[in-house]
C-alpha cells in the first residue's frame, strides 16, 4: 500500500496471511472513523466493533461455514509504529486472524500493522473461530519493540475472564 506523502505501508500480513477480497461470507461492516465504546484500542492500533461480539445474534455479525465462523472487523492504525497482534497460544488451535488478500489461505496466529505518516491508515479484515464460533479468544498486542498488552476478546461466549 502506498501512502498520501509517497511511503509505502505494506500490507497487513501473517506467517500465513488469509484471504480479503472476494470472501462471498463477509457481511457488510462500517467502521467507526474514531474509537467508541465496542471499540477495542491498544497504543495507536483499534479494532473497531470488536467488544460488541460478546452476544447477541452471531449471524449479525458473522457468517457461518464448514469450518467455523468468520467475524469482518475494520482495523485502524494511527502512525507508523508497527502493532502486531497474536492470538494467545491457548487458543490458536480454534482461533486466526484473516488480513491479507491472498486467496484460499489459512488463518494467521498473527498479523502486523503498519500505519502512514500522519493519517489515519484501515484495514478490513476478519477474526476466525472454528465450530461454533464461540470463545475467548486471549491476543498479545505489541506496538513496535514494547511489552505485549493481552486483551481476552469475548466470541458470543459472554463475559471472559480477564
Amino acid at each position: 500500500m502506498t501512502c498520501l506523502d509517497g511511503a509505502t505501508a505494506p500490507v497487513a500480513r501473517g506467517p500465513a496471511a488469509s484471504r480479503t477480497p472476494g470472501r462471498p461470507w463477509a457481511p457488510p461492516v462500517t467502521a467507526t472513523p474514531t474509537p467508541g465504546p465496542q471499540d477495542v484500542r491498544v497504543g495507536p492500533l483499534t479494532l473497531h466493533g470488536l467488544r460488541a461480539l460478546s452476544g447477541g445474534d452471531q449471524g449479525a455479525h458473522g457468517v457461518h461455514n464448514s469450518d467455523g465462523w468468520h467475524y469482518l472487523i475494520g482495523t485502524a492504525v494511527s502512525g507508523t509504529d508497527a502493532v502486531t497482534v497474536t492470538i494467545g497460544a491457548e487458543q490458536r488451535a480454534r482461533a486466526g486472524l484473516e488480513f491479507g488478500g491472498d486467496e484460499g489461505l489459512t488463518p494467521a496466529p498473527a498479523v502486523t500493522f503498519h500505519g502512514c505518516p500522519g493519517t489515519q491508515t484501515s484495514y478490513l479484515g476478519a477474526f476466525f473461530v472454528a465450530g461454533d464460533g464461540r470463545a475467548c479468544v486471549p491476543l498479545d498486542i505489541r506496538v513496535g519493540d514494547g511489552a505485549p498488552q493481552r486483551v481476552v476478546i469475548s466470541f458470543f461466549s459472554g463475559r471472559c475472564p480477564a
